[in-house]
């Protein structure tokens, strides 16, 4: 690919030597990369690295060109690595073209021959496949699911029956969309009675869904995952749960049934939540922090529980100072007694 189109697809400006016409290759870091790769560097402190590396041409921050090789100016160099990483992925089909012959498939699915199905896949009833999808190996696609164009399930995915799932959604190996919810009741010799789910998943268009990561079913209406939704490895998502369109999760994150999280939330790893509550729109949660009632729009909290960022920043700065508080304390309660003794 020529680096004139590269700069065209992320609206970069050329600066430094001229190279408009060579070709690239593809994207490696500034230290591995050879003269056919184009690389980036996304603070200004790294400008030196990346004048000494090898590569044919480097995304820099507007104003930082440099004469040493072709530089292409854009706003965010983080985002022009992103967006022009994409275009050297390998989204070829990793077990060929086509359906392979040791896949089970009902008869009454419909998938787009434009679409690839790995070997040992298993897909149900009225499964409903749209172009250009790639489910790889080992997969479960349960009776009676939808899913969209551009569709990416990696080996050992499971999604189970009705579940409804958008276009260009990628769900990584193990996960799981579509299992019951934790739901049960107790009688009065304390057994606990399991309650069916009714309700089922709805995954928007643009959603990624980590490794390992499941995702309830509704008990009566769905679970529904927003347009453009992140979903970091080992992310647990309750029944009836709804995440706002363009929210990140990191790992290990746990939410309970009911909670409603708005749009452009970022939820930092090993966060829990309660259940019925909400998230409001562009708040941010820090790592680790339980959240037991709402957060408003905007805010930002951490901590157990969680609480507005800068005030617990302000006490665990102010905890390293117990010890040396303590020990005056007691000087000064001495000294209290003291003079009560006077």
């Amino acid at each position: 690919m020529k680096l004139s189109e590269i700069a065209a697809h992320i609206g970069a400006a050329f600066s430094g030597s001229s190279g408009e016409d060579i070709e690239i290759s593809g994207i490696s870091s500034p230290g591995s990369a050879s003269p056919d790769k184009i690389t980036f560097v996304s603070d200004a402190k790294y400008l030196e690295q990346g004048k000494a590396s090898s590569a044919g041409a480097i995304i820099v921050k507007k104003g930082c060109g440099f004469s040493e090789k072709p530089c292409l100016e854009v706003d965010d160099p983080y985002l022009g690595y992103a967006q022009v990483a994409q275009l050297f992925e390998d989204i070829t089909p990793l077990f060929g073209e086509g359906i392979h012959k040791s896949a089970i498939i009902d008869e009454s699915a419909v998938i787009d021959k434009s679409s690839s199905i790995g070997p040992m896949t298993v897909i149900g009833a009225n499964v409903r496949i749209g172009a250009h999808c790639r489910v790889d190996a080992h997969c479960v696609i349960e009776r009676d699911v939808t899913i969209g164009k551009s569709v990416r399930i990696d080996s050992g995915a499971i999604i189970r029956y009705g579940v409804q799932i958008g276009s260009q959604v990628i769900i990584q190996s193990g996960a799981v969309v579509g299992s019951d919810g934790f739901g049960n009741a107790r009688d009065k010799d304390s057994k606990f009675i399991r309650i069916p789910c009714f309700g089922t998943v709805l995954i928007e268009d643009g959603v990624e869904i980590g490794a390992g990561v499941t995702i309830d079913r509704g008990n009566f209406e769905p679970t529904i995952i927003g347009k453009g939704v992140k979903l970091d490895n080992l992310v647990h998502i309750a029944h009836n749960v709804t995440i706002g369109e363009n929210t990140a999760i990191a790992a290990q994150t746990g939410i309970s049934g009911s909670t409603q999280v708005g749009k452009r939330v970022i939820i930092a790893g090993q966060v829990g939540f309660v259940g019925h509550i909400n998230i409001g729109d562009d708040s941010f949660v820090g790592a680790k922090a339980g959240v037991s009632k709402d957060v408003d729009v905007g805010a930002r909290v951490t901590g157990y529980p969680a609480r507005d960022l800068m005030t617990v920043r302000r006490i665990e700065a102010s905890s390293s100072q117990l010890p040396e508080l303590l020990k005056e304390v007691k000087k000064l309660r001495t000294e209290l007694n003291a003079l009560a003794e006077r």
